[in-house]
């Protein structure tokens, strides 16, 4: 099924004693990727109201940990704008934030600790945690020491410029000297572009002394194993280091110390060997990330600790994929597909799955219509008959015990009463009577209600676009056709040399037949026999014009269960013929021999033989 991304709604109620004003500036209905853009600049406009660079110099004592729990301890940080945008770092739900979407250029924000006293001949252990929006939206950032609060004395690298594109964190941890003795600040420098970023969120910073040199070097060969059916047990892994901190050989081991979520000890191995290879199981991870850190110790004290941090038990749900919104007579149902795999690449139990569903004409503004429904499929009994005609997506989210997955969209179908057989629509007086939508690629397409007109009434209406060779579709609303067993479409139109126009019906907003009818710079009416389409509740009229340099206009339009002849048409003699047609189009004198179609004074049109 197609998902269109760019609709004009020209919306009037279809009913006879309302006398409705023309429609000239419509609506575009945007898509999700512009929904966005236009709220990223809303919301930038907002920050623009004050600037957002601030400077703090204050100063911790070693070690110091931030987690970001409580939002007044971002007061301690500096934050630069350097580049003057007004996106810059900020604390957001127990993270430091940089949030790429509302930027316009290139980030080059600045994140700086409060400041701590190092000294030249230690070591010092600097870790932190980083993470994105999810894999398609990398950020990217830096890290250094500096020893003030602003960019240009950020020279000590601690880590270099790196893309990071997944929303399980990653841990960094590095062992850094610094040439004199100080007050020194960590600084972290968001570069993100923001065409596919959306945030990078900075977490769990700590800084302490390092190992000592006789100290013991890290563990190897540190994996983490998740129950691969969700259960909440996480196998670790490891060898015992065989070198000091300055990589001489280490002679004995004092303990190894196994720590989830930075504090709490989980697991304390004994005096291992050096070398040995040590195997624990978890038992009791919390659902969702993990953090976990191993530190080995010798009779010097503590050594290097290595950082892992992975998600444990069952995932939240994936967007629910092939999301597919149909009509079957006068039922709207939607079907959908499952994903074994979750948000963050984990394991989902796809039986246990329940589903939230909505309504929408735009994708934002919702309507619930089901909670925690089953299955891989749902029906709205008599929906697509049911109101006024608009067009309508269904929007829904799959749940499981570890939370809410994110919302998934459907294709674009309409829904409402259906409007019966005869259907004409003459745009008199620049007035519509019934709902169109236009649907194109190019963003400068249109539709709109004219003055010049074929019938005398002062209304046509025009289509246009900017875009060579682009099809910009025009559809009715939705007709009944059911157990029509012949089907005609008259109009008439202005179509320039060098364009093209192709007419028909379509169901859904999908062609089911279409004809291309020939160019013409005078006006001229057109026949085309639908009969023998599909059988189908209902359709919708479709106007495909390929733009050129002019417009083209159409007028006239009566979709028919009959066709308009000399059966069932008449003259009266009071009134005065303005035009003459011939079968092709052409404007013919009175002296004309044949069939013929006359525009009366009355404004009707008859059709007759001519001798």
């Amino acid at each position: 099924m197609n998902r269109f991304h760019y609709f004009i709604a020209l919306v009037i109620l279809a009913c006879t004693s309302l006398t409705v004003s023309a429609v000239n500036d419509v609506e575009r209905l945007k898509s999700r990727s512009e929904l966005k853009k236009a709220l990223a600049e809303k919301v930038t406009k907002q920050r623009h109201m004050a600037p957002v660079s601030r400077v703090s110099e204050a100063v911790v004592e070693l070690p110091w940990f931030e987690n970001f729990e409580d939002e007044s301890t971002f007061d301690s940080f500096t934050v630069i704008d350097s580049n003057d945008d007004f996106v810059s770092w900020e604390w957001s739900d127990g993270v430091a934030q940089y949030f790429s979407l509302f930027a316009d250029d290139v980030a080059d924000d600045w994140l700086i600790t409060p400041g701590f006293r190092m000294e030249a001949d230690k070591n010092y252990e600097i870790s932190f945690r980083a993470r994105s929006f999810d894999e398609s939206s990398p950020e990217e950032f830096s890290a250094w020491l500096g020893a003030s609060p602003d960019a240009e004395s950020m020279t000590i690298e601690v880590v270099e410029k790196t893309v990071v594109a997944q929303y399980n964190a990653l841990d960094f941890n590095v062992t850094v000297k610094v040439p004199v003795d100080g007050v020194y600040y960590l600084g972290i420098h968001c570069t993100s572009d923001p065409t596919d970023g959306f945030e990078l969120d900075i977490d769990d910073i700590s800084v302490k002394e390092g190992a000592v040199e006789a100290a013991p070097d890290a563990v190897t060969d540190l994996a983490i194993v998740a129950d691969p059916e969700g259960a909440l047990k996480a196998t670790i892994s490891f060898s015992t280091p065989v070198l000091t901190t300055a990589g001489t050989s280490l002679s004995s081991l004092s303990k190894v110390e196994i720590y989830r979520d930075d504090t709490n000890l989980i697991k304390t191995f004994e005096n291992p060997g050096v070398g040995e290879e040590l195997i624990y199981v978890d038992e009791n991870p919390s659902n969702g990330d993990n953090h976990y850190t191993v530190i080995p110790y010798n009779e010097t004290g503590a050594g290097k600790s290595t950082k892992l941090s992975l998600f444990v038990g069952e995932d939240i749900p994936s967007v629910p994929q092939n999301i597919t919104l149909s009509v079957v007579a006068s039922d709207v149902i939607i079907t959908w597909e499952d994903l074994p795999l979750g948000w963050n690449g984990h394991y989902v139990n796809t039986s246990n799955l329940r589903y939230d569903i909505w309504e929408s004409v735009d994708g934002i503004n919702l309507v619930e219509v089901a909670k925690g429904v089953e299955g891989n499929s749902y029906t709205i009994a008599g929906r697509a008959e049911q109101g006024v005609q608009r067009q309508y997506i269904y929007v829904m989210r799959a749940v499981s015990s570890a939370g809410e997955g994110s919302r998934g969209h459907s294709n674009s179908v309409i829904l409402g009463k259906s409007l019966d057989l005869p259907f004409e629509e003459s745009f008199a007086e620049r007035q519509l009577h019934s709902s169109w939508f236009l649907s194109s690629k190019d963003t400068k397409a249109s539709a709109v209600t004219d003055m010049e007109n074929h019938d005398g009434d002062g209304g046509s209406i025009k289509i246009s676009g900017q875009a060579d060779g682009v099809d910009i579709d025009l559809y009715s609303s939705k007709i009944w056709l059911k157990d029509v067993p012949e089907v005609h479409l008259y109009f008439w139109y202005r179509l320039p040399a060098g364009a093209k126009l192709s007419v028909g019906l379509a169901k859904d907003f999908n062609d089911i037949k279409i004809v291309e009818v020939e160019a013409s710079d005078e006006w001229k009416a057109a026949h085309i026999d639908l009969t023998g389409v599909a059988d189908m509740d209902y359709a919708q009229i479709i106007f495909r014009h390929v733009a050129g340099t002019s417009p083209c206009y159409i007028d006239n339009i009566t979709l028919s269960s009959k066709t308009l002849g000399m059966d069932n048409v008449s003259c009266s003699s009071d009134k005065t013929v303005l035009e003459r047609y011939n079968v092709d189009g052409m404007k013919v004198g009175e002296d004309y021999s044949g069939i013929v179609i006359e525009r009366l004074s009355d404004g009707s049109v008859v059709k007759r033989v001519s001798r």
